[in-house]
């Protein structure tokens, strides 16, 4: 993309929020006296024919948050600022700009967040060690069986080998200052299912399945109860008699365990985000370690659930979130 700030802002062009900082791990470099790029890759974006203040606006921006008041009073009322407002404006909506107010909500949300994982393998393993860095405050394994070879390459210690998974993954989690134990009585705010195949967790609560089917990894679906199909749906729907075997290579075990942690993420992060919802809802995300892909399988209600999916009446969707029902 390459945007000439002459052009004035489009017309009906949402707000900017009060504070502005680049993406995060975006970074600004200059490549002419008005020429910035944002970013590397397929990601990356170069603006060019800036002018003297959205230069300004884009260096400043590089070194941190900023005002978007301040970087706007950089340029001449007029055509001049009204021209900046429209490149931020396209910056904004590329998600090459973030706000770093939102963020910080994320991080305290995250914070006060419970999140359980159960599991028999080295997945919900995978799934656990994975979160221990996410700032989530408080998470709750109950992973069983014994720890082996598998767990050491999804996250825990060689040195755990033979202890009981629950044991080594609480000092993980510990360690690593994140709280633990048992939740009593308030209900996890979303459940991982890395096990075998078994019911969802009573109530309301939101559940995501992680698991292994003929070596691939597979994520999903997130449950939102009352808005989407659940697990009886999804079981329906694959038409398969019975599990086969869970196992895949330890690299696929891996990168199911990190896209599963996204998953999570982006489940307790979108209500204050916005946006739509996470790509697992009401669906798989499969994991095909051969061709590097992943693809997507959409999940509907079955006619004959009482479930609450899309087509029968549903709790309103999470704020933030907008869910065709």
């Amino acid at each position: 993309m390459r945007h000439r700030d002459a052009m004035t802002a489009p017309p009906g062009s949402p707000g900017l929020p009060g504070r502005l900082v680049l993406a995060p791990h975006l970074g600004a470099v200059a490549t002419g006296p008005r020429t910035r790029r944002i970013g590397s890759g397929a990601r990356g974006r170069v603006l060019d024919d800036l002018s003297p203040a959205a230069v300004a606006a884009l260096d400043r921006l590089a070194d941190g948050p900023c005002a978007t008041g301040d970087l706007l009073a950089g340029a001449p009322p007029g055509p001049h600022r009204s021209a900046l407002a429209g490149l931020l404006g396209v910056l904004w909506r590329a998600g090459l700009l973030a706000d770093p107010d939102a963020a910080d909500r994320v991080r305290r949300h995250r914070g006060t967040t419970l999140v359980e994982v159960r599991g028999d393998s080295a997945t919900a393993v995978a799934v656990v060690a994975g979160l221990t860095a996410t700032g989530i405050g408080q998470v709750h394994p109950r992973v069983t069986g014994p720890v082996g070879p598998d767990d050491a390459a999804a996250g825990l210690p060689r040195a755990d080998l033979g202890r009981a998974r629950d044991e080594a993954l609480h000092d993980l989690l510990r360690t690593a200052g994140v709280r633990t134990g048992p939740p009593g009585r308030v209900p996890p705010d979303l459940v991982v299912l890395a096990g075998a195949p078994e019911p969802g967790p009573d109530g309301a609560v939101e559940h995501l399945v992680v698991t292994l089917r003929d070596g691939h990894g597979v994520v999903g679906p997130l449950v939102l109860p009352g808005r989407g199909p659940c697990l009886r749906c999804a079981g329906a729907a694959a038409g398969v008699p019975g599990p086969g075997p869970r196992t895949a290579e330890p690299h696929v075990v891996a990168a199911t365990g990190a896209l599963a942690v996204g998953q999570v993420l982006a489940a307790l992060d979108g209500p204050l985000l916005g946006g739509a919802p996470p790509a697992s809802w009401a669906a798989e995300l499969e994991i095909d370690p051969a061709t590097a892909a992943i693809t997507a399988r959409a999940l509907h209600r079955q006619p004959d659930c009482p479930c609450g999916g899309t087509t029968a009446a549903c709790e309103p969707p999470a704020v933030g979130w907008t869910i065709m029902v």
